[in-house]
């Protein structure tokens, strides 16, 4: 029996998915696609753990494509390659197709295949979720120290802006107010955040390196990065590097803002499910309860403070 996992590479030229069939098959069982109707009847018939996907072709785009593939096969992580840096279509990208990563063609080997390795983790992670979700949680309902409360934190310098966050959701959630990067990693640190709403700059520094540390720390919180000058080399730091969930462009649309807010709640719950996860939050919050030292904790606020350390 094959258990290695499963790639699905999308391109409408022969010989770039020639190239990186032959590139991953010796670790993995890889498929490939000229278009997106090929693509999806692959998808209907074996179980893919990741898709990458080309950005312009003939009959869809790759967006169009990742954007079915989220709502029939949400557990198949999604990649985007594409040789443009076309502005929508990177918004497209993290809006509508949920896309774990955004490649530039011609890629690094190097970076694709470390993309590549990750992602597959995080598929595998997801599915080990699912089937361990009832066992996880169901003999904790009762004790709040495993209450998954939604707190959301948001981070804006302009008291306007940030206001403006706090009435649209404090009937939702409970919600945490921060004007500057020290302030924001103060509540990080005491809460269970599940939701960062940000500036993309916030004391003029950019938040990707902070939002990459907060990632790396705490996988469970999901992050929706406000601007009003977006740009295409700043958005895809934020989605390779931040590892942002949703994007919005200022001034915000209400009705669009909360739905992308809402989503963002809805995937960190189903981050904790993940089994890794719930043992680093329990861990943590039982260690700070007895008083005691846990090396995630300190590394967590030892890699914030220095964020904080800006004029």
């Amino acid at each position: 029996m094959n258990n290695k996992p499963v790639l699905l590479f999308v391109d409408d030229e022969e010989r770039i998915v020639r190239l990186l069939k032959i590139m991953f098959r010796g670790d993995y069982e890889v498929h490939t696609a000229l278009s997106a109707r090929e693509a999806l009847a692959i998808l209907e018939t074996i179980p893919v753990d990741v898709i990458a996907s080309d950005q312009r072709m003939p009959d869809t785009t790759g967006i169009q494509l990742l954007s079915q593939v989220r709502e029939r096969w949400p557990e198949t992580v999604r990649i985007l390659l594409t040789g443009y840096s076309d502005l929508v279509a990177i918004i497209g990208a993290v809006n509508e197709g949920e896309v774990y990563r955004f490649l530039n063609k011609p890629w690094d080997q190097a970076e694709l295949r470390a993309v590549i390795a990750e992602a597959v983790e995080t598929a595998q992670s997801a599915r080990t979720a699912r089937e361990h979700i009832v066992p996880v949680w169901q003999d904790n309902r009762a004790d709040p120290q495993f209450s998954i409360a939604s707190q959301l934190l948001a981070i804006e310098g302009c008291d306007s802006d940030r206001q403006e966050v706090v009435e649209m959701f404090t009937y939702d959630y409970r919600v945490h107010a921060a004007s500057t990067m020290r302030e924001a990693t103060d509540i990080i640190i005491q809460e269970q955040i599940g939701v960062i709403v940000t500036n993309a700059e916030v004391d003029g520094v950019d938040m990707t390196e902070m939002l990459a540390e907060i990632a790396r720390i705490d996988p469970a919180i999901t992050v929706v990065v406000m601007t009003s000058s977006p740009q295409s080399d700043t958005i895809i730091k934020l989605i390779n590097s931040g590892r942002i969930y949703r994007f919005a462009i200022q001034p915000l649309s209400p009705n669009l803002f909360r739905l992308a807010v809402n989503a963002a709640m809805r995937e960190h719950h189903r981050r904790l499910a993940d089994p890794r996860v719930v043992r680093m939050r329990m861990q943590r919050e039982a260690t700070r309860e007895t008083g005691g030292t846990d090396a995630i904790y300190d590394s967590f606020v030892k890699s914030l403070s220095r964020f904080t350390e800006v004029s």
